[in-house]
């Protein structure tokens, strides 16, 4: 009894030496494969020659053949192609509005931006050290007022949309 013991001891240690090697062979692997693709191949910086080469080959893209000079023959059952038959360009997208960063003389900073409709959205309102955040959005105005707040200060800061640009008007007031 004591020797079948023995030997299910010894199996299970020798088991658990062939777990921890397997696992630390998968590890030693895994890491000597970071840099390199799955299938081993390592992608080695380019010399100054070599970037010098691809630069001056033409791409794909470029090797494609401009159209010869001469006129091809069309049949004649075809339509020629005259300026009202090609396709017009696609109309161009106004550019998305960009959020403006508005500096609120030291209180904190407000990030805005216009919209299409002459409007202003106000995206975010971070207040400075010692300040809290006021947000006066109970009147749904075009025109959005933003209040920084400290123990002896109010900073308030009105934004308007005038030619796409966010305009603020800041103004400060003591509590007395």
């Amino acid at each position: 009894m004591a020797k079948s013991r023995i030997v299910r001891i010894g199996t299970v240690a020798l088991l658990w030496l062939a777990a921890a090697a397997g696992a630390t062979a998968v590890g030693i692997t895994a890491v000597g494969m970071i840099g390199s693709d799955i299938f081993g191949s390592s992608q080695d910086p380019l010399t100054a020659a070599e970037v010098e080469q691809r630069l001056s080959t033409p791409s794909a893209a470029a090797r494609t053949e401009a159209p010869s000079e001469t006129p091809s023959e069309t049949p004649s059952d075809s339509p020629p192609v005259t300026p009202s038959t090609t396709p017009s360009p696609a109309p161009v997208e106004p550019p998305a509005p960009q959020p403006q960063s508005i500096a609120a003389d030291g209180a904190g900073t407000v990030i805005a931006q216009c919209n299409a409709d002459g409007t202003v959205t106000v995206v975010a309102a971070t207040p400075a050290q010692g300040y809290e955040v006021d947000s006066d959005d109970d009147e749904r105005d075009d025109h959005p007022q933003i209040k920084f707040e400290s123990d002896d200060l109010e900073v308030e800061v009105r934004l308007r949309c005038i030619d796409g640009v966010v305009t603020p008007e800041i103004e400060q007031k003591t509590d007395d």
